[in-house]
C-alpha cells in the first residue's frame, strides 16, 4: 500500500527529509548485515520479482492509496527467502512505480523506507520465531506465522505512511490510521490467506508452481482492478451528475429534483417551506481584480458554510456562478424564513482567507414561498429569482416575492427585449444638459444624456431602463450609440463656430472593455472632432472596484486627449492615491450635497472641501443640482469652475439646445470653449480658483 501525494504540506520539509534520508541510510546498512542470513535461491526471487512489480505495474488506485499484490510478493520474499532479499524485492519495486507515477520526491522518499523497512522486519522476526519454536514446513504453526508475518508487515506498513500522511495534513494519527487502513483491510486480510496458500504450494510443488500462481494472480489482479476501475469512474460519473465539483454541494439538478420530491410530500397546507436564491455582490470584481483562483477558493469555502447553517432537513446547491439555492426546512410563518436569510447574510460576510488575504463578501436573497408563491418547482425558482433581483435593484440584502415584484419584472424583461430595436432604430435619443463657467457665465458644454423614446410608453428617463440594460450585454452597444451620436453632435457645433464640449457618462463594464479607447479614436476621426472636446465621466465605485484595469483604459484614452471626470464625487468610497495616479481632468460634486448645501452646514463644508481638493489636485470642478440663483452664487464665491442644474436648464433636445443657446442669458455673445480654460498641471498646488 502507497500514498497518492494529495493534499496540504507543511513548512518543515527539510527536516523531515533529513529523518527520510537517515531511515534510508538504516535500512541499507540493516539488509547488508542481515544479508548473510537470507535464502539466495535466484529461481525463486525472480519469480517473485515478477509477481511483484508486474503487480506493481497494475495496482489499483482507490483514490486516496494504491493497492496491489506487491505486499503479497514481498511477504512471500520474507518468509521463503529472508528479511534482506525481501527488502530488496520492496526498494525494487518503489523504483518501478516511481518510473511510471512519477511521484514527488519526498513521497518517493516515504514510499522507498517505507517498502525497505517492513519486509525487512517481517522477513526476521518470522526468521527467528521459526527458529525459536524449532518449526518446520511441516508443522501447522509454520503456516501461522506465516500469516502473522504479514499481519505485522502490513501493520508496519499503514503505520508509517499514516504517520506521514499526518503530518502533510496536521489531522491526528489515529485518525490517518483509520482513513488509510479501512478501505483496504479486506483485501489484504485476503492477500495474507493467499500468502499462506503461495508459501504452501512453493514448498510442496516447486518454483514452477510459484510461477503459475503468479500469472494467475497478475490476471485475476488486472480483472478485480478494471472492475475497480469502472465501479469507481460510475461512482464519479454519478457524483459528477449531481454535485458541483468545486464546492461539493448538490448542483441545479439535483436542487430541483429535492424542490419537487418537498412539494409532492406535502399532506397539509399549513407545511409550508421556502426556497431561496443568493447571489453573491460585486463577486465578478474579486475574479476581475485578484483572478479566478481567489474567487474558486472563496466559492469553495463559502459552500460548507451554507450548508452547515441550512442544516440536514434543508439543502444548499450552487448553481453556477456565484449563484446559490436554498431549500429551508419546513416552518410556519415569514419569520422563519427571513431568520434563516439573515443568517445566511451573516455567514456569507464573515471574513474568507485565501493565501492570509482576508477578503469579506456580500449576498441578496430572493425568498419564495410554497405553497403562497407557487405550486411547483419552477414557478418557486422564478418567483425566487425575480425576488432575488428586486433584493439587489434595491440593496435591501433580503427581498420576499410578491405579486408586484412578478410584473415588474416582465415590464422589464420587455424593457430589455426592445433595447436592441430601439438602439438599432432612431428611438435612442441623446439630450442635453448645458455646463457654465462660473468665472464668465458662459457656457463651456453640456453633458449628453439618454432617453428612450418608446412609441408606447413615451419618453423614458434612463432610471426606466438603464439597470436593466447593465445587467445584459447591451450596455455595450448602448455606450457607443449615445458616444457616436454625442460626438456628432459637438462635431455639428464645432463647425459651425460655438466650440463646446460634450460629456457622456461610462459604465463600469465599459471601463472594462479593451475597445473602448480605440472605439472612441475612431468616432473622433470620423467626425472630425478634437479629443479634448469629449468628457468622459464615470464614477467613484467604477475607479475603486479595480484601479489597475481602470488605469490601463484611462492612459489610453488620455493619450487620445480624451478627458476624464469623475462623476457623483463624494457618494462613493475614493482612494486619494487612485485619485493622484489616475488621469483625471474634473470632478463632479453630486447633486445630493449640491442642493442642500444652502441649507445644511455639513455639505456647505463637503462642497468647499471638495473644490479645495480637485484645485490642489490639479483638476476642474464642476456642480451638479444647481436649482437656484442663490446656489449658484455660493459656489462662485467658494471657487467652483463650472456647474449645471435645472436653474440654468434641463436636459433637452439638440435642435431645442440650439434655440436655448440663442436666447440663453448665458455668456450672450461670443462662447468660450472648455478647452480654453487653463489646465492646472498635476503637482502644481494653486490656491483659490483653478482658472
Amino acid at each position: 500500500m502507497r500514498r497518492s501525494e494529495k493534499g496540504p504540506r507543511r513548512k518543515s520539509e527539510a527536516g523531515v527529509a533529513a529523518i527520510q534520508y537517515a531511515a534510508l541510510v538504516a535500512g541499507v546498512t540493516a539488509t547488508v548485515l542481515t544479508a548473510s542470513s537470507g535464502h539466495w535461491d535466484l529461481p525463486t526471487l525472480a519469480v517473485i520479482i515478477c509477481l511483484t512489480v508486474c503487480s506493481e505495474l497494475t495496482s489499483v488506485h482507490t483514490g486516496v492509496s494504491y493497492v496491489s499484490g506487491s505486499l503479497l510478493g514481498m511477504m512471500l520474499a520474507a518468509v521463503l527467502l529472508g528479511g534482506a532479499p525481501a527488502a530488496v524485492v520492496g526498494a525494487l519495486t518503489i523504483v518501478v512505480g516511481w518510473l511510471r507515477l512519477r511521484e514527488p520526491a519526498m513521497s518517493f522518499r516515504n514510499n522507498l523506507v517505507d517498502y525497505i523497512w517492513f519486509p525487512l522486519i517481517s522477513g526476521v522476526a518470522f526468521e527467528k520465531a521459526v527458529h525459536a519454536l524449532q518449526l518446520g514446513p511441516g508443522d501447522s504453526a509454520y503456516y501461522l506465522l506465516a500469516f502473522g508475518a504479514f499481519v505485522l508487515g502490513l501493520g508496519i506498513n499503514v503505520l508509517i505512511v499514516s504517520i506521514y500522511e499526518a503530518w502533510r495534513s496536521d489531522e491526528p494519527l489515529v485518525r490517518k490510521v483509520q482513513d488509510v487502513i479501512g478501505p483496504v483491510l479486506p483485501s489484504e486480510l485476503f492477500s495474507a490467506l493467499l500468502t499462506v496458500g503461495a508459501v504452501y504450494l512453493t514448498i510442496h510443488a516447486g518454483t514452477v508452481a510459484l510461477a503459475l500462481f503468479g500469472v494467475v494472480l497478475v490476471v485475476f489482479q488486472y480483472l478485480v482492478g478494471a472492475l475497480l476501475l469502472s465501479k469507481r469512474r460510475a461512482i464519479d460519473m454519478e457524483r459528477m451528475a449531481t454535485t458541483d465539483e468545486l464546492t461539493g454541494l448538490p448542483n441545479r439538478e439535483t436542487f430541483r429534483e429535492r424542490l419537487q420530491s418537498e412539494i409532492d410530500a406535502v399532506e397539509r397546507p399549513e407545511e409550508a417551506f421556502a426556497v431561496m436564491l443568493m447571489d453573491l455582490d460585486r463577486f465578478k470584481e474579486v475574479n476581475d481584480t485578484l483572478g479566478h483562483h481567489y474567487g474558486d477558493q472563496l466559492l469553495k469555502q463559502l459552500g460548507p458554510r451554507l450548508a452547515e447553517c441550512v442544516g440536514p432537513q434543508g439543502m444548499v446547491a450552487r448553481l453556477g456562478g456565484d449563484e446559490f439555492a436554498v431549500l429551508s426546512g419546513r416552518a410556519h410563518g415569514t419569520d422563519a424564513y427571513t431568520d434563516l436569510a439573515n443568517l445566511l447574510l451573516e455567514v456569507t460576510q464573515e471574513p474568507l482567507v485565501v493565501d492570509e488575504l482576508s477578503l469579506e463578501l456580500s449576498a441578496s436573497i430572493g425568498v419564495a414561498r410554497f405553497p403562497q408563491d407557487g405550486d411547483d418547482a419552477h414557478q418557486l425558482l422564478k418567483c425566487a429569482d425575480i425576488a432575488m433581483y428586486a433584493a439587489k435593484a434595491s440593496q435591501t440584502g433580503i427581498t420576499v416575492f410578491t405579486p408586484e415584484h412578478d410584473r415588474h419584472s416582465l415590464r422589464k424583461l420587455n424593457v430589455v427585449a426592445d433595447v436592441r430595436r430601439a438602439i438599432d432604430s432612431t428611438e435612442m435619443v441623446v439630450h442635453y444638459q448645458p455646463q457654465i463657467g462660473l468665472g464668465d457665465m458662459r457656457v463651456h458644454g453640456a453633458e449628453a444624456l439618454v432617453r428612450w423614446q418608446h412609441p408606447e410608453l413615451g419618453l423614458l428617463p434612463p432610471s426606466a431602463f438603464i439597470s436593466a440594460v447593465e445587467q445584459t450585454g447591451l450596455i455595450g452597444p448602448l455606450t457607443r450609440h449615445v458616444l457616436d451620436r454625442s460626438i456628432e453632435q459637438a462635431a455639428d457645433w464645432w463647425h459651425s463656430g460655438r466650440k463646446l464640449s460634450v460629456a457622456v457618462n461610462l459604465s463600469v463594464r465599459n471601463l472594462l472593455d479593451r475597445d473602448l479607447p480605440s472605439d472612441v479614436e475612431k468616432m473622433l476621426g470620423n467626425h472630425d472632432l478634437p479629443p479634448d472636446a469629449l468628457q468622459l465621466e464615470l464614477t467613484e465605485s467604477m475607479i475603486t472596484s479595480d484601479p489597475d484595469r481602470a488605469l490601463a483604459t484611462l492612459m489610453r484614452l488620455n493619450r487620445l486627449g480624451v478627458r476624464i471626470s469623475v462623476d457623483d464625487f463624494g457618494t462613493g468610497y475614493s482612494s486619494l492615491q487612485n485619485l493622484k495616479r489616475l488621469p483625471i481632468d474634473e470632478l463632479k460634486i453630486d447633486r445630493s450635497f449640491v442642493t442642500q448645501m444652502l441649507r445644511d452646514e455639513n455639505d456647505l463644508i463637503i462642497v468647499r472641501s471638495t473644490v479645495n481638493l480637485g484645485h490642489d489636485l490639479g483638476l476642474r470642478v464642476i456642480a451638479e443640482g444647481v436649482e437656484d440663483q442663490a446656489t449658484l452664487e455660493r459656489l462662485s464665491a467658494l471657487g467652483c469652475d463650472l456647474a449645471q442644474g435645472f436653474h440654468i436648464s434641463r436636459p433637452m433636445s439638440s435642435d431645442a439646445f440650439d434655440k436655448w443657446l440663442s436666447a440663453a442669458r448665458w455668456g450672450k455673445g461670443e462662447l468660450t470653449p472648455v478647452s480654453s480654460i487653463p489646465r492646472v498641471h498635476r503637482g502644481l498646488k494653486t490656491v483659490g480658483r483653478a482658472v
